[in-house]
């Protein structure tokens, strides 16, 4: 296997992907370092896993957990729903563009071999269909909701381009969406749609409310399944050639609701709010390119993957 006995560092492993991350690789026999910060901490333990508990803004600390590196998966990240972005929607462009410049930087400058990006599916225009790789600098962003983040990603994919140009590191790219699964952020005031809704319905939430009109189409992908995906396109495709690791099917949230009230057998009223803020009304992506170059596919449906998602959330009540 590719990982085995390299040293490889999972900057925030405490995360919905960092958890993931730090299993599979010790799974496959590497040295995993793993961060965390002051929210969460990893619930894992293993001979081959150093927990370092840091603040990655820090250059001292984050120089000092890249040192000896042979790989490094960028993971750290900040969750923000819709909530927070309508109140406050530069926050998250700020603190993305300013940890992710640092560490892509940062992997080429400690000569660590290879870095994994995740980027985002926020960098594509609006098409009305699955949107391929190629699409990724034609046209702008979607308009307003998408257009910074987008452009922002779309400049830290860039910049991952000229730092492999500049140095000898080799990244890869990742453009994933709607990713959920165990270790999501539950937070109801920062989370994304699917820990949001999972959270209602555990409560009880009777009427069951709904940010938006529930027409919104998401093509949502397990934890596990995109973690295989950043693994693999880093051993295959460290070549910053973006490629997207994402389900195939889209889903209305109208029938993400239906979906995880059934699996909780629940029979309770549904009232969409279509004043509530709520995101693009289309976010598909096409992965064919993963499955031509990776031989990647994803393998946890929806109903499966939120099964699994809410019998861990009701394990942590």
């Amino acid at each position: 296997m590719f990982y085995r006995g390299k040293n490889v560092l999972v900057a925030g492993g405490a995360g919905l992907v960092g958890q993931s991350l730090v299993r599979k690789l010790l799974d496959q026999g590497a040295y995993v370092r793993a961060t965390q910060y002051t929210t969460r901490a990893i619930s894992l333990k293993h001979d081959n896993l150093e927990i370092v508990s840091c603040d990655l803004m820090d250059d001292i600390q984050a120089r000092k957990v890249f040192s000896d590196m042979n790989v490094v998966f960028l993971a750290a990240a900040r969750v923000r729903g819709a909530k927070e972005l309508q109140a406050n929607p530069s926050s998250l462009i700020l603190d993305y563009l300013y940890i992710h410049s640092k560490l892509i930087a940062l992997a080429a400058e400690m000569q660590v071999e290879r870095c994994s990006f995740i980027s985002s599916c926020y960098i594509y225009p609006d098409t009305g269909k699955p949107n391929s790789e190629e699409e990724g600098f034609q046209g702008d962003p979607w308009i307003p909701t998408n257009y910074g983040i987008g452009w922002t990603t779309r400049y830290l994919e860039t910049f991952c381009r000229y730092s492999q140009i500049t140095s000898k590191t080799k990244y890869g790219i990742v453009r994933p969406n709607a990713y959920y699964g165990p270790h999501d952020n539950f937070n109801i005031d920062q989370c994304h749609v699917v820990p949001a809704l999972i959270v209602k319905a555990v409560q009880g939430m009777n009427p069951f409310e709904v940010w938006g009109d529930g027409q919104q189409i998401r093509s949502f992908t397990y934890i596990d399944d995109l973690v295989d995906g950043l693994m693999i396109n880093l051993e295959k495709n460290a070549t910053c050639t973006p490629v997207n690791i994402s389900a195939k099917e889209g889903y209305a949230i109208k029938d993400l609701v239906a979906m995880i009230l059934d699996i909780l057998q629940l029979d309770v009223p549904v009232q969409y709010d279509p004043d509530k803020p709520s995101t693009i009304p289309y976010r598909v992506s096409d992965p064919t390119k993963a499955q031509s170059l990776l031989g990647w596919e994803a393998q946890v449906n929806l109903r499966e993957g939120l099964t699994r998602t809410i019998e861990w959330y009701k394990g942590q009540l």
